[in-house]
């Protein structure tokens, strides 16, 4: 509970890459070797755990807690998922549209105007709150053991 970057790295890696893997039907990836579509996965998905480390220090810089989670508002939970959907929809853009790291194929619903993919959004505001919510929940009962 001294370093909780550690249960949130280890939580976001994981659940990411799940998402990252589900996300792959949208993606142009069908005629890929696995060695191929498997760094993308875990490439996006070490950069998923960075961007969701990097949304935790802004909110503590902020709240000037690093524990801001253990007493959730809107404030917070807002900003945490809102830094992350701005840096995603910036990733997006740079990468499919400017870099061409990555292309989106017809299947992937796109966001008007922003000509961004739908999918790396939910993902964004899905995965993080649900990480922050264990992570609290886990440290909590951690916790509470410690102190019986």
């Amino acid at each position: 509970s001294r370093i909780p970057e550690i249960p949130i790295a280890f939580s976001c890696f994981f659940l990411n890459f799940f998402g990252e893997v589900l996300q792959t039907y949208f993606y142009a990836l069908r005629d890929v070797p696995f060695r191929t579509m498997l760094y993308g996965w875990i490439h996006c998905t070490f950069g998923d755990v960075l961007l969701t480390i990097i949304s935790f220090w802004l909110i503590s810089l902020a709240s000037q807690n690093r524990k801001w989670f253990f007493h959730l508002n809107r404030l917070n939970l807002g900003g945490f998922v809102l830094v992350g959907i701005i840096f995603t929809i910036i990733s997006e853009r740079v990468n499919v549209h400017v870099l061409r790291s990555w292309t989106y194929n017809q299947s992937m619903p796109l966001i008007p105007l922003l000509e961004v993919g739908l999918t790396p959004l939910l993902q964004w505001m899905m995965i993080p709150p649900l990480i922050i919510l264990l992570v609290r929940h886990h440290l909590i009962s951690h916790s509470a053991a410690e102190d019986s």
